[in-house]
């Protein structure tokens, strides 16, 4: 694709790979079992405790309360981050790579992540532990993740947030996402957009794309 200028990328299941199934199991063995999970995660989901959560409406304290609240069995904090944690994986080194060569070419490349202060915290010590990398944000022009931006993906806002803040013109951006409606958002603020098969080869997936990476 020609007239690119710059590059968004969602970060679970394209820059790092995820497992949300592994969550649900640790929840699942917390709480006693699946049936008991599904009633507490419904409970959970129609207060919106997780998407103010990922939009910085409720501090982890809020959230953990709200994680033990409705859980009959006695939990610790540790034990709910823990699981809370267990979708995070490992951080391929091609994404990596792939970053530092998009730059060394001229581009611009950004983050945007529906995420939440205690993913966060986990995925920086991964990638430090993995890669010895301290700063991950560095690897960007600019990181935007939902918790500190206040607004989330699929929202179109949440595009526009990016594109206002870094001065982006949206025919120049491409947002790379594994998650499709996501890119729903992205292409109703003029964003051209990429549907990344989630835990694939982000830098073969791009280059193939992009034919110059």
């Amino acid at each position: 694709m020609k007239g690119i200028k710059n590059i968004i990328f969602d970060l679970g299941g394209v820059l790092i790979h995820l497992q949300p199934a592994y969550t649900e199991a640790a929840f699942c063995a917390l709480v006693g079992d699946k049936k008991e999970f599904q009633r507490i995660s419904k409970i959970l989901i129609q207060a919106g405790v997780f998407d103010d959560f990922e939009t910085g409406k409720l501090t982890e304290e809020a959230f953990i309360h709200a994680l033990k609240e409705h859980n009959s069995n006695p939990v610790t904090r540790a034990q709910l981050e823990t699981a809370w944690n267990a979708m995070l994986l490992n951080i391929p080194s091609n994404g990596l790579e792939l970053l530092e060569e998009l730059k060394a070419k001229g581009y611009r490349v950004y983050l945007l992540s529906n995420t939440n202060s205690i993913h966060l915290r986990e995925f920086r010590q991964i990638v430090a532990k993995e890669h010895g990398i301290e700063d991950f944000d560095a690897l960007f022009d600019k990181a935007y993740y939902s918790h500190l931006i206040n607004e989330r993906k699929p929202d179109e806002a949440a595009f526009q947030y990016v594109l206002d803040d870094a001065q982006l013109i949206a025919s120049e951006t491409l947002f790379i996402d594994d998650n499709a409606p996501n890119l729903v958002g992205a292409r109703a603020a003029g964003i051209h957009t990429l549907l990344h098969p989630a835990n694939s080869d982000i830098k073969a997936h791009l280059k193939l794309f992009l034919q110059v990476v």
